[in-house]
């Protein structure tokens, strides 16, 4: 079988962590509980074994989103999570979800119940299968979550499915008095991701943190809605997401917290941020408040905008390349989603799953900056792939007889002839500075991008070729 994260050095399903739960297409494959004390089964066992449970809770849905009522009409298994009163599972369970077949329709029910004085984290991950066949499938869920009383929850999940992948992910959380919930997504993969995210603090001094993390590289479009609703004294509720796009990818947001009349010293927050690297990204961010009580405090941040060009300019002047700076610019903006994720090795886990994000950003961003070539004269033939190219490197290669230099150059390709005009000694031996190389022999300069000789001993100009990006692979223009 081959998954999407096979093509990470550090792919998450093979760290050696155990695994409690596995799905693999439509079926729980995999169950590994320890603790007697808890209920952590397949739907469909539930449902034979604790109808009574699964009844009284299923009944206590409101109007509910149409993927919803899909996903309970023909859901074909899923979780069902119940932690009994006084009960605090303090081990991270840990359930993986892979999705291998194409052409397919799958539906998850889950229902996560904590009962008062309960304790529990759950970490899902979701990958499915690279096909040859450009065929989309679908996943989706419907996830209802019911904490009772001074309970506490917290629920990570990672989302890295291919390209082919369409998903609806629908959450719904009850939460009661002096309860904390806490729920984080990241959406790191996937075609299609439409999330629908409905919180409801219906205790006195209940908390929810409701945490998205967004990363677009190619062509994802990503649809979240988030809600809050106040209901009781004293409940703070907090919605935080961050987006970093590149490419063709896009996202919304459509963010509402509502406050009602009755929720004294409610403390309620709604905060949107995207920063776009490429100019054919999108983001739109709609954030809503609805208050019905003065005595209350309410906040709400929106903002999509490019890198600063003035703090990018600071950070190359320390020393910084260009990708160096870009890095460490996303990764402090997405450090306030990650430093909120308590459990240690699942945030350096989704830490090295945006690394690899990262990287292919770069990538990316080379095949957009190089869509528009100058006018075919001749025959494009293929070199090597673009990640053979890392930023800042260049080498030399042979090709239908010419001797080529490929150099990255602030992740852009420049294509030349792979020896110096005045001698015939091959120019990956020499250094680069911005976008001229210079010969190691006699220190002849040369621009990368036109060719010229910018100094003597050498003055004849570098053949210059035009160069395509096309599915990651690098090709010249050969006369």
């Amino acid at each position: 079988m081959n998954f999407e994260g096979n093509n990470q050095d550090t792919e998450t399903e093979h760290r050696g962590r155990h695994i409690n739960l596995l799905q693999v297409n439509n079926e729980i494959v995999e169950k590994n509980i320890e603790n007697n004390n808890v209920i952590v089964t397949d739907i469909n066992e539930a449902i034979s074994e604790y109808p009574d449970i699964v009844k009284s809770y299923i009944e206590k849905n409101p109007i509910r989103d149409k993927f919803e009522y899909l996903a309970d009409a023909i859901f074909q298994t899923g979780l069902f999570i119940h932690i009994p009163k006084d009960v605090k599972m303090l081990d991270t369970i840990r359930y993986i979800n892979r999705q291998e077949n194409t052409n397919s329709g799958i539906f998850n029910k889950n229902l996560i119940i904590l009962e008062d004085n309960s304790d529990f984290n759950l970490f899902i991950e979701h990958y499915s299968s690279i096909k040859s066949q450009n065929i989309d499938s679908i996943f989706g869920y419907s996830k209802d979550i019911f904490v009772a009383n001074n309970a506490r929850l917290s629920i990570t999940e990672m989302q890295l499915f291919n390209n082919n992948m369409i998903s609806f992910m629908n959450k719904r959380a009850e939460i009661g008095k002096q309860s904390s919930v806490k729920l984080a997504v990241g959406y790191l993969g996937g075609k299609v991701s439409r999330s629908r995210s409905y919180s409801s603090l219906i205790g006195d001094n209940s908390t929810i943190q409701d945490l998205h993390l967004v990363i677009g590289t190619k062509e994802e479009r990503h649809d979240l809605v988030t809600s809050v609703w106040h209901s009781a004294k004293g409940t703070k509720g907090s919605v935080d997401v961050k987006g970093v796009l590149t490419g063709k990818s896009q996202m919304t947001l459509k963010g509402m917290n509502k406050i009602e009349k009755h929720a004294h010293d409610a403390d309620t927050f709604l905060g949107g941020h995207a920063i776009l690297l490429g100019n054919k990204s999108r983001a739109n961010i709609i954030p809503g408040l609805e208050i019905d009580n003065r005595n209350v405090q309410a906040k709400h941040s929106a903002a999509v905008a490019p890198i600063d060009e003035d703090l990018l300019f600071y950070m190359q002047s320390r020393s910084l390349d260009k990708n160096a700076a870009i890095k460490l610019i996303v990764t402090g903006f997405l450090e306030s989603i990650l430093k909120r994720i308590e459990v240690e090795a699942i945030k350096e886990q989704i830490a090295e799953m945006i690394k690899f994000k990262f990287d292919e950003m770069s990538l990316t961003t080379i095949q957009d900056e190089q869509e528009e070539i100058l006018a075919v004269k001749g025959e494009f033939k293929k070199l090597c792939k673009l990640s053979e190219i890392q930023n800042g490197e260049m080498k030399n290669m042979l090709i239908a007889g010419k001797n080529i230099l490929l150099s990255n150059i602030n992740n852009k390709i420049f294509a030349t002839g792979g020896q110096c005009t005045h001698q015939e000694v091959n120019l990956e031996d020499g250094f680069i500075v911005g976008e001229d190389i210079t010969c190691p022999l006699h220190l002849s300069k040369f621009n990368l991008k036109t060719g010229k000789s910018l100094n003597p001993p050498a003055i004849d100009e570098l053949a210059v070729y035009n160069v395509k990006i096309q599915d990651e692979e690098i090709y010249i223009e050969i006369d």
